[in-house]
C-alpha cells in the first residue's frame, strides 16, 4: 500500500512537474519572443535615431551655410550701399562743381561784357594805362607840391613867431590834431606848466592846447617853450575854469 502511495506521489509529482517544466518551455519561449521583438524595436529605434542625427546633423550644415551665405550677402549689401553713397558723393561734388563753374562763368561773361562796355566808354587798357602813369605822375607832383608848400608854411609860421616876439602880436600855430599828453607839473604861483610832449610829437612854440579832466574843459595853455619829448606852456586866465593839476589831460583843439 505504501509502496504504491509512494509510486502514485512520484508520479503525481513527475506529472506536477511535467506540467511545471512545460509552462516555465512555454513562458520561456514567450519571452524569447518578446526579447526578440524587443530587439527589433531597437534596432528599428537606433536606426531611426541615426538617421534623425544624420537629419539633424545635415540640417546643421545647411543652417552654417545659409549662415554663410547670409554673411556673405550682408557683406555684399555692405558694399553696394558704400559704393552707392561713394557715388552720390561724386554726383552732389559733381554738381556742385558744375554750378559753381557754372556761376563763375555767367560771372566771367558779365564782367567780359562790363569791361568790354569800360572800354568802349573810356579806352583800351594801354590807354587806361597811359592814363593811370599819367595820373601817377601828377600825383607825385601834387604829394611833392603839398611837401613843399607845407615846409614853407612851416618856415613862415616859425618867422611869425619870431617876428611876434618884436612887435608884441599874437600868432596862431596849428598843432597835430591827435595831439596828445599829460601835465606833468604846475607852478601855480607863475600859472606855468610842465606837458610830457614836445617837438616830436608836434608841439611847437605859440601853439595852444586844451585842459580836460574827465572829459571836463578847465582850461587853455599857450605853448612857450619846446623841447624834444616836453614843453612849458603858459595857463591862459582867460579860460581857466578850475585849478589845473598834475594829471590833467592836454589835448590839440580839434583832438
Amino acid at each position: 500500500m505504501v509502496r504504491i502511495l509512494l509510486i502514485i506521489t512520484l508520479i503525481a509529482v513527475g506529472v506536477s512537474g511535467w506540467l511545471s517544466f512545460d509552462k516555465i518551455e512555454t513562458k520561456i519561449a514567450g519571452l524569447e519572443s518578446s526579447l526578440g521583438d524587443a530587439q527589433d524595436d531597437l534596432s528599428d529605434a537606433q536606426t531611426a535615431q541615426a538617421e534623425a542625427e544624420k537629419a539633424r546633423d545635415d540640417f546643421k550644415d545647411q543652417a552654417d551655410s545659409a549662415k554663410q551665405a547670409a554673411s556673405r550677402l550682408s557683406d555684399q549689401v555692405g558694399g553696394l550701399q558704400r559704393q552707392v553713397a561713394e557715388q552720390r558723393n561724386r554726383a552732389e561734388a559733381a554738381t556742385a562743381n558744375f554750378n559753381q563753374t557754372t556761376a563763375e562763368l555767367v560771372e566771367s561773361r558779365r564782367t567780359s561784357e562790363r569791361w568790354r562796355q569800360f572800354e568802349m566808354e573810356y579806352g583800351t587798357r594801354d590807354s587806361i594805362k597811359e592814363r593811370l602813369a599819367t595820373i601817377a605822375s601828377v600825383k607825385d607832383e601834387r604829394d611833392n607840391f603839398i611837401t613843399e608848400n607845407s615846409i614853407l608854411l612851416s618856415r613862415i609860421e616859425q618867422l611869425s613867431v619870431e617876428l611876434s616876439r618884436y612887435t608884441g602880436t599874437s600868432v596862431k600855430v596849428s598843432l597835430p590834431p591827435d595831439l596828445a599828453g599829460k601835465i606833468t607839473a604846475v607852478d601855480s604861483q607863475y600859472d606855468f606848466v610842465v606837458l610830457n610832449v614836445g617837438e616830436d610829437q608836434g608841439v611847437r612854440e605859440h601853439g595852444e592846447l586844451l585842459v580836460g579832466r574827465s572829459d571836463k574843459l578847465i582850461g587853455r595853455l599857450r605853448v612857450l617853450s619846446v623841447e624834444k619829448n616836453r614843453s612849458i606852456a603858459n595857463i591862459m586866465p582867460d579860460y581857466k575854469q578850475s585849478e589845473i593839476q598834475t594829471g590833467d589831460s592836454v589835448y590839440s583843439e580839434r583832438n
